[in-house]
């Protein structure tokens, strides 16, 4: 009886632990276009753009033009208002779930931080470069397409993705366009694998 109640709570233990979660990260440099599939579901258009405006989060504001020593626009997708998250600042977004998500990133740095939330409370870190999957990159560059495009996410096994928060050691992360996509089909799947 005491081996059935040992197995009986590791598996209630167990359940309530999530498996880790394959992602693929695919950054399409110096490109603000949105990979097909992808709907826009944030772009900051309904909120009040300023230098800074609206507050989206803790030291993170929407901007409508960029702002010397605050935030820069981002090069490639970016028109109207975008986000930018400050000096130790972060923003979070929730989603439904799904397996793909992705966002148009201006001037990446080696202290932005994004960290993807799953189902059942499991998350995902990606700090400077790791965010487009980049060894190497020009950090702070506002013009460069090294720097600048559309990245996004696949989960390819595991919990869906349900959210996700963009953190920054210094000024600034700038985003725009948040965006998710449904699963993919098998024969998809299958191609960017």
């Amino acid at each position: 009886m005491r081996k059935i109640q040992l197995l009986a709570g590791l598996l209630a233990m167990s359940a309530s632990v999530p498996a880790a979660a394959a992602t693929i990260v695919t950054f399409n440099s110096g490109s603000g276009v949105l990979p097909a599939g992808f709907t826009v579901f944030q772009d900051y258009e309904g909120l009040s753009g300023g230098t800074p405006g609206a507050s989206i989060g803790a030291n993170a504001f929407v901007f409508n033009s960029s702002v010397t020593n605050q935030a820069v626009r981002p090069a490639f997708g970016s028109a109207g208002n975008y986000a930018a998250v400050q000096a130790n600042g972060s923003y979070s977004v929730s989603f439904g779930p799904t397996t793909r998500f992705g966002f148009i990133v201006g001037s990446l740095d080696t202290y932005n931080r994004l960290t993807l939330n799953f189902e059942g409370g499991g998350t995902q870190t990606f700090a400077g470069g790791q965010i487009i999957n980049a060894v190497s990159f020009p950090s702070g560059d506002a013009s460069s397409p090294l720097a600048n495009g559309f990245v996004y996410f696949d989960v390819t096994s595991g919990p869906r993705l349900i959210g996700a928060t963009f953190e920054s050691g210094g000024n600034s992360f700038e985003f725009d366009n948040l965006a998710t996509a449904p699963v993919p089909e098998p024969a998809t799947w299958a191609i960017m694998v």
